[in-house]
């Protein structure tokens, strides 16, 4: 038998500390589990901010409900039914505690708060059951009123299902404002149907003259009066245009006139549906016509004596939603201005309203409209977060709930 080499077991850690065929094994036992933990913890968290976002968003929805019905009864009932439809009971398996609903009447506020125990998986090794998140808001039930004007673009090209998503979409935004209410303290809307021109009968004695018959349309007044919200003068309108009284044409003058500002839900819902499609393209004739059923200067001439109510009246907001689906194209018979000139005067007439003093809040829709009206409705816009694009269909009614839900008359305040 060979004896043994003592070297041998005097260089063995020196060999087996160099050796690296056996390490990465060692390593990987030692990494896997804090990779585990880091991978549990991410997966956990994320379920856990979803579960966060959806609760916060139920809040905002139940809270808005609770300010809205502020005065009433059942307001705790209403943040409950909010809550309970925007976030489901089996949402990622968490639990929920019971919702604090605190209305403060004498500050005129309703606080909501909602508690939520996210259920882990990987973090349970780690001995963390569960995650726990929370939302809260705090609206004004002390509601700021609207009179808001709908200015709806009717041309023949939103003929067939472009002008039925229309309806659908405005009715849409009519049931964010006044749910299942039929009025609504302060509330007000006004339809504005716009062609080539505004149909605003039954008011012919603001004209000078009628042509027999009379289709409720009249033409732009001269000068700056024709963009600005100044009423009819005593010596009444400008004449009519001599291109109607000889060619007979209407040139796009909606069958539907102005609806001025109303308090009833089911009176603006019955004119949007029964709108129908007709004419050219005047989109500065459809915004002039929204500014005047907003303005005083207007007060008692749409058959209400009170309304529209004075540009800074505490508490009240004015807002007109613009919709169209093309460009101005005037019809060289009865227009003596280029398309060129019909967009300046729409940019006049939107930079008007903004102005200091009247801070009329403007949104523009631009629905299958072609890309090179885009920038003038954005130009016309608030800001460019009231500007929306609505490449389709489908588009249109989300754009309407969007701007119902910004333009509901309660603010959340946190």
């Amino acid at each position: 038998m060979k004896a043994p080499d003592w070297t041998d077991w005097l260089t063995a850690p020196r060999r087996f500390a160099a050796d690296r065929r056996g390490g990465i094994i060692i390593m990987l036992g030692f990494m896997i589990i804090p990779v585990m933990a880091m991978v549990g913890l991410a997966l956990d968290s994320s379920r856990a901010y979803l579960v966060k976002a959806r609760l916060s968003q139920a809040i905002d929805a139940a809270a808005l409900a609770g300010g809205r019905a502020f005065k009433m009864d059942y307001r705790s009932e209403d943040v409950q039914r909010y809550f309970a439809a925007n976030f489901p009971a089996d949402f990622m398996d968490a639990q929920l505690e019971p919702l604090s609903i605190d209305f403060d009447d004498q500050a005129g506020t309703v606080t909501v708060v909602a508690s939520a125990s996210v259920p882990t998986s990987f973090m349970r090794i780690l001995e963390v059951p569960e995650i726990d998140v929370s939302a809260e808001a705090t609206v004004n039930g002390l509601s700021r009123g609207l009179e808001l004007a709908l200015v709806l673009d009717v041309t023949g090209s939103m003929e067939g299902s472009k002008l039925t998503t229309l309806k659908v979409a405005a009715n849409s935004l009519l049931d964010i404002l006044y749910g299942d209410r039929e009025t609504v303290d302060n509330l007000y809307v006004s339809v504005v149907p716009f062609a080539g021109r505004v149909n605003f009968s039954p008011n012919g004695d603001w004209m000078n003259s009628l042509p027999d018959p009379w289709n409720g349309c009249g033409d732009p007044r001269s000068g700056d009066r024709a963009t600005d919200d100044s009423p009819p003068s005593e010596e009444g309108w400008d004449e009519y245009s001599s291109h109607y009284k000889k060619w007979g044409w209407d040139f796009g003058c909606p069958a539907l006139p102005i609806l001025p500002l109303t308090a009833q839900k089911s009176t603006v819902a019955g004119v949007i549906d029964d709108l129908p499609a007709h004419g050219g393209t005047r989109i500065d004739m459809g915004m002039v016509w929204g500014w005047r059923v907003l303005s005083p200067s207007w007060r008692g001439l749409w058959g209400n004596p009170e309304l529209p109510f004075d540009y800074e009246e505490p508490r009240m907001d004015k807002a007109v939603i613009i919709m169209t689906d093309g460009k101005n194209e005037v019809n060289t018979y009865a227009d003596d201005v280029t398309d060129a000139e019909a967009d300046q005067q729409f940019a006049a007439e939107c930079e008007a309203m903004k102005a200091e003093g009247l801070d009329i809040i403007i949104y523009t829709i631009t629905f299958q409209a072609p890309s090179s009206v885009e920038p003038m409705m954005e130009a016309c816009a608030t800001s460019p977060n009231h500007a929306f694009v609505s490449p389709t269909n489908d588009d249109l009614e989300k754009v309407f709930k969007t701007i119902g839900a910004q333009l509901s008359k309660l603010r959340i305040s946190q």
